[in-house]
Parts: C-alpha cells; sequence; structure tokens
C-alpha cells in the first residue's frame, strides 16, 4: 500500500471528516474515496505489508491440513 503525505491545509481539510468523501482534482475529477479513521494511528503503528512471503505461502500450500468440503458437511449433516 503506498503512503501519501498531505501539508498542514490538506490534513487540515481531511481531519475535519467524520464521514467518507469523494477526493476530486481541482477540474471535479473524482481521484478517490476517503475513509477516515475514527482514532488516527500513525503510520509506524500499521502492518501495511502481508505478514507471510509469497514464497512462505506456496511453501505452506504444499502441505494440506483442512478435510474435503464433503467430510465437513458430511459431519455436520448437510450432506
Amino acid at each position: 500500500m503506498k503512503e501519501v503525505r498531505l501539508d498542514a491545509d490538506a490534513s487540515k481539510k481531511f481531519g475535519e471528516h467524520t464521514c467518507q468523501a469523494l477526493v476530486c482534482d481541482s477540474d471535479g475529477r473524482v481521484l478517490g474515496t476517503f475513509q477516515p479513521w475514527p482514532e488516527r494511528p500513525r503510520v509506524d503503528d500499521l502492518q501495511l505489508e502481508p505478514p507471510s512471503s509469497i514464497e512462505e505461502i506456496e511453501e505452506r500450500r504444499k502441505n494440506p491440513t483442512g478435510k474435503p468440503l464433503e467430510e465437513i458437511l458430511a459431519r455436520l449433516g448437510i450432506q
């Protein structure tokens, strides 16, 4: 996820919002949306990267530990 830093004026404008808002350029074209958080965490406190690498995920897929859907449904008495 990319981080966009705002100058003080823009930060104040965004900080005043309590609900979702459209972000538009000076010509009125929508650039995206802004969803304020009720609490304002610092970027350093957020986990912006996935907890596992692609290689780790691929390695886990080699050793499946789940049960077949049919077995789960049978145990629940659905099938």
